[in-house]
């Protein structure tokens, strides 16, 4: 199962640290793939929303999107800027409806521990969507897991009376970012501690496991652009459609 103790104090700087271009060229891409697909969605589910950074633009730009996620401090922030949510965890959900696109992105995946909640999280996700519909969701690589992730150094931040001090430690095929904050009040220091675990996928096992919850894999994209993927590929992106 998903952890929402993840994103409990960290949802308070999270729209600080993360850049705004981040967000934006997600939304770039994920639009010229349904326009290269010629796909106009009327429904849009973002799976592991978060604070909804990327639903807003999606929001902004007229599309018809709702969001889900388990951390109730990230959609706290999420209802601030009127976009419609969901607290779920991402592995077994259920809200009887259908979307036409579901999206989960930001390597939220790489969040889920084993192959058999991964395999939960494909099959909810199935059963949200309308025949035909798209599945589009993306991945940190096992090269960027165990080869560039390992040499990150620590890396610190200063929001307001908060301070991020975040830590990058390795396991084979698991990324463990451990964040300790302080935060100042009334002249007094509050310290909070964060654990984020990401764990490494095979690809060949995910193109199994697609199939096995039956989706159409129509295509994988690497690093923002349409070329193939490569064996130094830092991030994976999946196109899928529901069967």
């Amino acid at each position: 199962m998903s952890n929402d103790k993840s994103y409990e104090k960290f949802a308070e700087v999270y729209d600080s640290i993360i850049p705004d271009k981040f967000h934006n060229d997600y939304y770039k891409f994920i639009v010229k793939i349904l326009r290269k697909l010629k796909y106009k969605p009327e429904s849009i589910l973002e799976v592991a929303c978060g604070t909804g950074k990327l639903m807003k633009i999606f929001d902004i730009k007229g599309y018809n999107i709702e969001g889900l996620d388990l951390s109730k401090n990230m959609l706290y922030i999420a209802k601030k800027k009127q976009l419609r949510v969901h607290q779920a965890d991402m592995v077994n959900f259920d809200f009887n409806k259908k979307y036409d696109l579901i999206l989960n992105i930001f390597d939220s995946l790489n969040y889920v521990q084993n192959i058999s909640d991964l395999q939960k999280c494909f099959e909810s996700t199935n059963k949200h969507l309308c025949q035909n519909g798209l599945f589009i969701f993306d991945m940190h690589s096992d090269f960027k897991i165990n080869k560039i992730l390992p040499n990150v150094n620590t890396e610190y931040y200063k929001i307001g009376d908060t301070e991020l001090i975040w830590l990058n430690k390795h396991k084979p095929n698991i990324w463990i970012a451990e964040m300790i904050m302080f935060s100042k009040s009334n002249g007094k220091f509050t310290r909070f501690y964060e654990k984020h675990v990401e764990k490494a996928y095979k690809l060949t096992r995910i193109k199994k496991l697609l199939k096995k919850t039956n989706f159409e894999l129509l295509y994988i994209y690497s690093d923002f652009n349409f070329g193939k993927i490569k064996r130094n590929s830092k991030r994976w992106f999946f196109v899928t459609r529901k069967i």
